[in-house]
């Protein structure tokens, strides 16, 4: 992330963070200007698709900074390589366990704002440790998701790729434990 525009542009949505977004005019044009018009709020309370593009913006924009290199999953990914494939690589090591109960606190959240919370943290572990990259597409739709109902089918979703076993790809190119 070479641009000091671009740069400017995480630092405001960072600041976003923990804000009422009526507070956070840096992240309005970001938020607001691709948006297609259904998804903008009428009465304006954010719409569930703002709420969870804006969480998305600000993981990013999270995991991202400081870093020269991308954090975006190449588009070429498979779709399944959700937040827990992500996050599987936080498991290697002594503090596996640890990991998993914030894990599992994270996607036992019940609100919006408290996965939200719980998110941040993991990122933040995430960017110190690791250089996994996170389908944020993936991300923004699993989001949505949750915010219209589909809870359970993003946790078990997240949880099924947390905990899989880490597929690697043979020596001679083929994908030993993959269906």
């Amino acid at each position: 992330m070479s641009s000091s525009q671009t740069r400017a542009n995480l630092a405001g949505i960072r600041n976003s963070i923990n804000k009422p977004l009526s507070n956070a005019e840096e992240v309005w044009p970001i938020l607001f200007e691709s948006l297609p018009e259904e998804f903008l709020s009428k009465d304006g309370s954010l719409t569930a698709e703002e709420n969870a593009i804006l969480l998305t913006l600000q993981l990013y924009a999270i995991h991202q900074q400081g870093s020269s290199i991308s954090v975006l999953m190449d588009e070429n990914e498979d779709n399944w390589k959700n937040l827990g494939y992500s996050l599987n690589s936080l498991r290697k090591g002594d503090d596996s366990l640890a990991i998993d109960r914030r894990f599992n606190t994270m996607i036992t959240s019940s609100t919006f704002d408290e996965l939200s919370h719980h998110l941040r943290q993991l990122i933040k572990l995430l960017k110190a440790k690791s250089d996994v990259k996170i389908n944020y597409g993936k991300l923004a739709k699993d989001l949505y998701g949750f915010i219209r109902g589909n809870k359970e089918n993003v946790r078990i979703s997240w949880a099924q790729r947390y905990y899989s076993y880490n597929k690697k790809e043979n020596k001679e190119g083929e994908n030993t434990n993959e269906k």
